[in-house]
C-alpha cells in the first residue's frame, strides 16, 4: 500500500509534487495535462523543478491557486464538481517524494511519475487535436497551404537526454506514461523498451495510450516484448489506455479516420490479457457527449468479463470544444451516461464523480457565440478537406446552430451562410 499524499492546505495537488510531462519535440515540461507548458533546461534535464513548478508548489502550501492551468480544477471546485486535484488526492499508484517524508514544506522534490511524448507521429488526425500531437494533422495543414508544427532542430539531443535521465533515475520512478501521438507507430517506443530491458525498475508500472487505430500483429509484437519484460521482472505490470470518447459514426468522425471495427477486434485482444490493466480513456466534447452513454453500455459489459477502468476529461484548447460552449443543453446526455457508469472499484466511482463534476461545471455556464461561431466554421473546413459531412452526423448540432447564430453573424466572420 502506498502512503497518502500529506500536504493538506485547501488548494494542494498531489500532482504537482509527483507528476511531470516532457515534450521532447518542443523541449517543454508540465505538471499535468491540464497545466501550461514551459520549457526546461534540457542540458541538465532538470524538468521537474523548474522555477514555475517550485513557485506554484509554494502557493499550494499556503493555500493559492497557482495561475498556469490549474484554473480547471479550481472552476469545477467552485461550482461543487469533483476535481482531478481532488480525486488524485488519495490515489494510492505512488509514495509521496521522498523528501516530503522529512520536510511537508519541500518543494524542489523527486518526481513519481513521469509521462513522456516523444513525437507526434500519428496516424488519425482526432477533431480536437492538432499538428503538435499529430503528425497526419500537421501534413493536412501543410497540404491545403497552412503553417505546419516545426519539431525543435535539438529533438535528437533531447531525446538521448531523457534516455540517459532514465538509465541513472527510472528505479525511483512509480509510473512511466508514454504518449503521442500514436506509440505504437513511433520508433521511440522501442527504444524505451530496449532501455527497460538493459535497466530493469521492478516497481515500475508502464502505461502507454493508444487509439488502436493498428495492424494487430503491430500491436501483439509490443505486447509480446512488455510481457517478456515483466515474466523477467523487469518492470511491475502494465497499464494500457486506450482512447475512445463515444460509440458509432459520431466517434469515426471525432477521431477521423478511425475505424471502430479495428479499435475493437485489438480492444477484444488485450481483454483477453488478464495481466493487462485495460483503461478506456475519453475526451469530452460537444462532437462526442451525445453517444457516450453507448460507450459507457460497452465498458459495463466489458466489466462482466473483466474489470475495464475509465476516465474523461473535458478540454479547454481547442476552444472551440469546450463542453461548456453551448451553456446548459447536455444534461440529458450526462445523466444518461452517469447512470450506465460502473462502481465496482474506487476507480469507478472516482470517474463517475469526475464526470459528475463536468455536468455541474457546464450546466452553470453560458452560449458563447464566437466559440459557436468558430466551430461551425471549423466543421465546415473538415467536410471539405476530408470528405465528409457533420451535418448527416450530428443533426442535432445542426439544431442548435441555427439556434444561436444568425446569417447576419456568420457573414462576419465566413462567405458561407447557409446553416
Amino acid at each position: 500500500m502506498r502512503k497518502i499524499f500529506p500536504i493538506k492546505t485547501d488548494t494542494a495537488c498531489q500532482l504537482k509534487w509527483v507528476w511531470s510531462t516532457i515534450y521532447l519535440t518542443t523541449g517543454m515540461t508540465a505538471s499535468c495535462h491540464r497545466t501550461d507548458h514551459h520549457p526546461f533546461d534540457v542540458e541538465s534535464f532538470n524538468f521537474h523543478n523548474t522555477e514555475r513548478k517550485i513557485k506554484d508548489r509554494r502557493k499550494m502550501l499556503y493555500g493559492q491557486w497557482p495561475t498556469s492551468g490549474c484554473e480547471y480544477c479550481r472552476d469545477v471546485e467552485e461550482a461543487g464538481g469533483i476535481s482531478d486535484r481532488i480525486v488524485n488526492l488519495t490515489s494510492h499508484e505512488f509514495d509521496p517524494p521522498v523528501e516530503l517524508q522529512q520536510d511537508l514544506s519541500a518543494t524542489e522534490v523527486t518526481p513519481r511519475l513521469l509521462e513522456i511524448y516523444f513525437n507526434n507521429t500519428c496516424n488519425l488526425k482526432c477533431t480536437y487535436c492538432g499538428p503538435f500531437f499529430s503528425s497526419l494533422w500537421n501534413d493536412e495543414l501543410i497540404r491545403f497551404g497552412d503553417t505546419g508544427f516545426v519539431i525543435d532542430k535539438n529533438f535528437e539531443a533531447n531525446k538521448q537526454q531523457c534516455f540517459n535521465w532514465l538509465r541513472n533515475n527510472i528505479q525511483e520512478l512509480h509510473q512511466l506514461n508514454v504518449l503521442g501521438g500514436e506509440p505504437l507507430y513511433q520508433k521511440e517506443f522501442d527504444e524505451l523498451l530496449d532501455v527497460l530491458e538493459e535497466t530493469p525498475a521492478p516497481d515500475l508500472t508502464l502505461t502507454f495510450f493508444s487509439n488502436l487505430a493498428v495492424a494487430q500483429d503491430k500491436l501483439i509484437d509490443k505486447i509480446d516484448r512488455i510481457q517478456r519484460l515483466i515474466e523477467q521482472g523487469k518492470i511491475k505490470k502494465l497499464i494500457i489506455t486506450a482512447s475512445l470518447d463515444c460509440w458509432g459514426d459520431e466517434q469515426e468522425f471525432a477521431r477521423f479516420p478511425l475505424k471502430l471495427s479495428t479499435w475493437e477486434q485489438n480492444f477484444n485482444y488485450l481483454l483477453a490479457k488478464e495481466w493487462i490493466i485495460l483503461t478506456i480513456g475519453s475526451t469530452i466534447t460537444p462532437l462526442t457527449i451525445k453517444t457516450l452513454h453507448v460507450l459507457m453500455n460497452k465498458i459495463k459489459t466489458w466489466n462482466e468479463v473483466r474489470p475495464v477502468h475509465w476516465y474523461g476529461n473535458s478540454i479547454k484548447e481547442p476552444n472551440i470544444l469546450t463542453m461548456d460552449m453551448f451553456g446548459d443543453v447536455f444534461n440529458d446526455d450526462f445523466n444518461k451516461a452517469l447512470e450506465l457508469m460502473p462502481e465496482t472499484f474506487p476507480e469507478h466511482i472516482g470517474a463517475k464523480q469526475m464526470l459528475d463534476g463536468i455536468r455541474i461545471q457546464v450546466k452553470m455556464s453560458k452560449p458563447d457565440l464566437t466559440k459557436i461561431g468558430n466551430l461551425y466554421i471549423f466543421l465546415n473546413t473538415m467536410d471539405k478537406r476530408r470528405k465528409t459531412s457533420w451535418r448527416t452526423v450530428y443533426p442535432w448540432l445542426q439544431d442548435l446552430f441555427q439556434q444561436h447564430l444568425t446569417k447576419v453573424q456568420l457573414l462576419g466572420v465566413n462567405n458561407e451562410t447557409t446553416i
